[in-house]
């Protein structure tokens, strides 16, 4: 009878072992299962880099937000990051650019999207020729494609709700930096660049404008002609009165940079009449066409537009490049003007520039 009490209390003994043994695998393995699922660093940046900015387009499931993040990222824990986002996370993630940090774990990664904190993009619009141009370099920073902004471009009910058309449109680029969410639409960086524009042409150079018998738009349509004459910023005050002079006395401006717009062909370094004949039937022929073109033939700096708001009251008709110089000789009549303008055609020929 001892025996069999004995061998009881053993195996009573050995059941409660074997019960608190299993119960610390269990505990064990949920917790192995917690710190790989959550807490296990989950994603490693390209080179190792501190940071990364990560974008979530527009319209993101949480199962192609992590097919992005393991094209992109080398990513650990990926399926357990989809069933907890899909399991935690009520909504979608919010599209935009996120900032990454190297190491982070599936609950950094959880707890980023479910804040949707996103980074701006700091947008420098640079020198264009053309509106496509501008399209072209927002498309590479933001979430907006070319296609959707040359759409725009020829949406006539658009364009007139901005107050542009296909020729001026380019007038609404302001060279600057913006800071613009990454999933900005076309639609809504215009409107941003139209507000811009708004809020540029305030009362002070409205009233400079009027002043000179201008408009916002033929403003910055003088101000890229100068833009493509000088580089010198002394003397584009100087220029904008010789065209304002042009104008007011009704002689054609004659510039060769609107010959270049007209081709198409940047890389002409001399105008000559085969060029001007080629282009007679276009608007943008200013040895043809009187007044301005019928829009910038490029995007002015702000000191180009300034320069035309602040042109220099003078006599001076004409100007011609100096030779071996980056700055113009100016002249009041055509004979002085003829005669530097042969002295400037014959150092050309020296230098094989024909």
């Amino acid at each position: 009878m001892a025996q069999k009490k004995a061998a009881k209390k053993s195996t009573g003994k050995s059941g409660k072992q074997n019960r608190f043994l299993f119960f610390g695998i269990v505990f064990f393995a949920l917790c192995l299962f917690t710190y790989n699922a959550l807490l296990r660093p989950s994603i490693t940046t390209p080179n190792g880099e501190e940071y990364y900015l990560f974008a979530v387009p527009t319209g993101s499931t949480y199962e192609s937000l992590t097919q992005k993040l393991r094209d992109e990222l080398d990513m650990g824990n990926s399926r357990s990051f989809a069933f907890l986002a899909n399991l935690i996370l009520k909504n979608p993630p919010s599209p935009g650019l996120y900032k990454l940090r190297n190491g982070m774990s599936n609950k950094d990664l959880l707890i980023l999207f479910r804040s949707g904190k996103r980074e701006y993009v700091n947008f420098t619009l640079s020198f264009a020729r053309y509106a496509h141009d501008v399209a072209a370099q927002a498309s590479k920073q933001l979430e907006a494609t070319q296609e959707d902004f040359d759409e725009l471009f020829t949406n006539k009910d658009f364009l007139d709700s901005l107050g542009v058309n296909k020729a001026n449109i380019i007038t609404l680029f302001i060279p600057d930096t913006y800071q613009f969410k990454w999933n900005t639409s076309a639609r809504q960086f215009m409107e941003r660049m139209h507000k811009e524009s708004t809020l540029f042409w305030n009362e002070e150079r409205l009233a400079q404008a009027k002043k000179i018998g201008l408009t916002p738009q033929q403003v910055m349509t003088m101000a890229s002609i100068i833009n493509q004459e000088t580089n010198k910023n002394d003397e584009k005050p100087r220029i904008a009165g010789v065209l304002l002079n042009r104008l007011r006395t009704h002689q054609r401006l004659q510039v060769d940079p609107t010959i270049k717009y007209a081709l198409g062909d940047f890389s002409i370094k001399r105008v000559l009449n085969k060029h001007k004949d080629a282009t007679a039937h276009s608007p943008y022929n200013t040895y043809a066409v009187a007044g301005l073109p019928p829009g910038p033939i490029c995007t002015p700096q702000k000191v180009d537009i300034d320069a035309v708001l602040n042109a220099e009251n003078h006599n001076y008709f004409f100007y011609c490049a100096k030779i071996n110089s980056n700055h113009h000789q100016f002249t009041k009549t055509y004979d002085e003007h003829l005669r530097y303008a042969k002295s400037y055609q014959a150092w050309l020929n020296t230098i094989n520039i024909k």
